[in-house]
């Protein structure tokens, strides 16, 4: 798959393609189903398939938001689609000059430039300034043909990063994974922490998660994924108040039967299921006692739970 930054007209192609626009946090089963009708209108049409998007969050840009947190980082995008054999991720440089752009002048940029001839969106897609456009106005847009997806609900409820989000503030991750269609995932760099786990017989790897949303504060049964090999995992995200409580939260995942030393190295965590939350011990011993409960009920998960 390839990776097109765009940035107003230096993107250029005579081939034609079929494309999905949003911004895609967490490629969520809702946003699945704009990726499965982007294939087949591919197939269909013989276009190439492509998925535009935003490199940050309009809402962080604008102002709106204090913080940017996702579901799913660009890589973590790229490789889904990849995966699923889409040709091309279009990514928009967004910034407030963006926001400012016309519905008319979003489409001659963005759509018609890059040679879109069918676009798929959702029903409550909004496009240029103010959210003055909608996926109707590109209905009526010439030379472009349009899918509008209906919502997609799951329990009574639309499906959206918010409810996801809202979800895993809850540490409700089995129910996170119905909302997405696949588990929830975290990819980093392994760097250094306080190696306490070590003298205590619990070695973790200290996670860089940068600016993805974390499930509430607890330990969690994971998998992680290192050098193309699995292996189950305990996952602590919190501030270890029994040593002196941290700054900010960490995310540390103790790798069973595994001893190698992977600083540096990148780590994907995968969520399966929330054991408990995060407790403050009087001394080792009971930390100890509690790793330990802790790391057989991950065992006897394994065994028993088969995905």
């Amino acid at each position: 798959m390839k990776i097109v930054h765009l940035d107003g007209y230096q993107w250029n192609t005579n081939v034609p393609i079929v494309s999905a626009i949003g911004y895609f946090d967490g490629l969520h089963a809702g946003h699945m189903e704009l990726v499965k009708e982007v294939l087949s209108v591919s197939k269909k049409k013989e276009y190439k398939s492509a998925l535009m998007t935003f490199d940050h969050q309009p809402g962080y840009i604008l102002g709106y938001l204090k913080e940017e947190k996702y579901l799913s980082s660009m890589l973590d995008r790229r490789d889904i689609l990849e995966n699923l054999g889409v040709d091309y991720l279009l990514i928009i440089d967004f910034s407030k000059e963006v926001a400012r752009l016309s519905p008319d002048t979003f489409i001659e940029k963005y759509i018609i430039n890059s040679h879109i001839k069918h676009v798929v969106c959702g029903f409550d897609f909004c496009f240029g300034y103010q959210n003055q456009g909608d996926a109707y106005d590109l209905q009526n847009y010439n030379g472009i043909d349009v899918s509008i997806i209906d919502e997609v609900i799951y329990d009574n409820e639309k499906i959206s990063s918010s409810r996801i989000r809202q979800c895993l503030d809850l540490g409700r991750i089995e129910y996170v994974k119905e909302l997405l269609g696949r588990r929830y995932t975290i990819t980093g760099k392994i760097i250094k922490g306080r190696q306490i786990g070590r003298t205590i017989g619990f070695k973790t790897a200290n996670v860089e998660y940068k600016n993805y949303y974390l499930p509430k504060r607890g330990v969690y049964v994971v998998k992680v994924y290192i050098h193309n090999h699995e292996y189950k995992g305990m996952c602590n995200i919190g501030l270890n108040p029994t040593f002196s409580e941290l700054s900010h939260i960490s995310l540390e995942v103790n790798i069973l039967d595994f001893d190698e030393d992977i600083y540096g190295e990148f780590l994907k965590v995968e969520f399966y299921s929330k054991i408990r939350g995060e407790k403050t011990f009087d001394n080792r011993d009971g930390l100890i006692q509690q790793l330990t409960s802790d790391q057989q009920y991950i065992r006897k998960y394994f065994t028993e739970n088969v995905d």
